[in-house]
């Protein structure tokens, strides 16, 4: 015990000594500020290139919005509290797989929003848009590497306010929108091959002859998106860039072709292309949404107005920023810390500890043997063998044996020549019971240890009985101990 004692003593003080140096050694990391190198768009990132203003302000004002933290299949699989909006802001710190974009494309076509904020978006989640391409155009990146994402006049230098180009529901309250300098300018194009044609009549449709179309601001496309056909006495101002139609046809642009509904210093900011029954939003500067930027002039109104435009539930993607429910959350909570340094090595040193101690380095010890002296040995052993054979008569045999002879030595008689209703009568007397049914035991023992057929029931009640006689007589039985000396 002693030496036990001294083991588990050794082990806590190794302990503390391992804790002690991990405290002493451990070197706090300072926090590095937000960059736009490597930014933390996070929801959770109260910094400056983060998007917890935008969260808090969607959950203070009423609005539904959550965490997403779950992997993107349950958006197909979790139809009770599935969101209307998914909300990527960023390049994420864990990218989508094809088959992340896919099953989120699915979502889309069966009805959701997507809603991309990025200067340069996953091309996964544009190539599969029908008749359309897209592409995103950045200037100034080389200047990202000095730039200071808290310093709004330094991100915003010389960039004019972005404007709605046409009342719609997301440009709804929406006068000015100030992107950094390093806002994408997203272009859209319409595929087309060189031998197809396509060719749709009446309002709404386009007709391609092996060109494209591009969607600039100010051409006829958008101004015929805005105002419907032109009447029917005047004719359209022809479009260098749109493929001459018949007559009584006029270019107009399909109703599934993206919409632009803000520019800023000639590039496209924010559009919306349908995808399937559902759409994809673009918009090419997370600036706007960021906790530095969202508080200048109207680029909170946009953020709501985008974000809620399809009402219902906005779902912030927290997974693919590195917060997955999958993930271990008391290792996250002590991320950064001694404390799991600690852990490991307490948990390398009990088990060692259990490896020494399920192993010997010595010579096997043979087995004890048992004590063949024991003086129950002989009575356990021949009880058991008469449970084995069921011999029951010759167990209550030497019951009633043993009790004739303890009775008769009690009232001072002769146990083999005292008759047993001399002796019922005795007891009776003593214990204040019936002589005759003390008799009537005392037979039926008697002719069972003659060989009378029995059961085990009956026995184990006669049995019973005898104690219960022993017992109101007070012949205690007591167990004499030899001291060795």
């Amino acid at each position: 015990m002693r030496q036990r004692l001294g083991i588990l003593i050794g082990l806590v003080l190794l302990v503390l000594i391992l804790i002690g140096l991990n405290a002493a050694t451990y070197v706090q990391r300072e926090r590095t500020p937000d960059n736009e190198i490597m930014p933390n768009r996070s929801s959770f990132n109260s910094g400056a290139t983060g998007s917890q203003a935008l969260y808090s302000l969607l959950a203070e004002t009423g609005r539904n919005a959550v965490r997403w933290r779950s992997p993107v299949d349950a958006l197909l699989t979790e139809k009770r509290d599935s969101p209307a909006t998914f909300v990527v802001i960023g390049q994420t710190r864990r990218p989508f797989d094809d088959t992340e974009v896919k099953q989120l494309l699915e979502w889309v076509d069966g009805g959701g929003r997507l809603v991309l904020i990025d200067r340069n978006p996953t091309e996964a989640f544009l190539k599969p848009i029908a008749l359309w391409e897209f592409t995103h155009k950045t200037n100034d990146l080389e200047m990202l590497f000095g730039s200071n994402p808290a310093d709004q006049k330094q991100m915003t230098s010389g960039m004019p306010a972005s404007r709605p180009v046409q009342p719609s529901v997301l440009t709804r309250n929406v006068n000015a929108v100030q992107t950094s300098r390093f806002a994408s300018h997203i272009e859209t194009a319409r595929k087309a091959n060189e031998n197809a044609a396509v060719t749709v009549t009446g309002y709404g449709s386009t007709r391609l002859t092996g060109q494209s179309i591009r969607s600039d601001v100010g051409s006829a496309s958008t101004k015929y998106l805005q105002s419907g056909p032109p009447p029917a006495t005047q004719s359209p101002q022809r479009d260098p860039h749109i493929p001459t139609v018949d007559s009584g046809e006029y270019e107009a642009p399909s109703f599934s072709a993206p919409v632009v509904h803000l520019i800023g210093n000639q590039r496209n900011v924010l559009v919306d292309v349908p995808y399937g029954a559902g759409e994809i939003v673009l918009l090419s500067d997370p600036y706007i949404v960021s906790n530095a930027g969202i508080s200048l002039v109207d680029n909170a109104q946009l953020a709501v107005n985008v974000l809620t435009a399809g009402g219902g539930m906005v779902a912030f993607d927290e997974f693919h920023q590195g917060y997955g429910s999958n993930q271990n959350r008391v290792f996250e909570y002590f991320s950064g810390t001694p404390v799991i340094a600690i852990f490991g090595q307490i948990v390398l040193i009990a088990g060692l500890v259990f490896l020494c101690r399920s192993r010997r380095f010595a010579r096997a010890v043979a087995e004890p043997e048992p004590d063949r002296l024991a003086k129950l040995e002989y009575v356990a052993a021949m009880a058991e063998l008469q449970h084995r054979t069921r011999a029951f008569d010759l167990a209550l045999e030497n019951i009633y044996g043993e009790f004739r002879r303890r009775v008769s030595n009690l009232f001072g008689v002769d146990a083999r020549g005292t008759g047993r209703r001399v002796l019922a009568t005795m007891i009776a007397e003593r214990i204040k019971g019936s002589a005759d049914e003390i008799e009537d035991i005392m037979r039926k023992a008697e002719d069972i240890a003659h060989g009378e057929t029995t059961s085990k029931k009956e026995t184990i009640a006669l049995a019973a009985r005898i104690r219960e006689i022993e017992t109101e007589l007070g012949m205690t039985r007591t167990v004499h101990r030899r001291t060795i000396r």
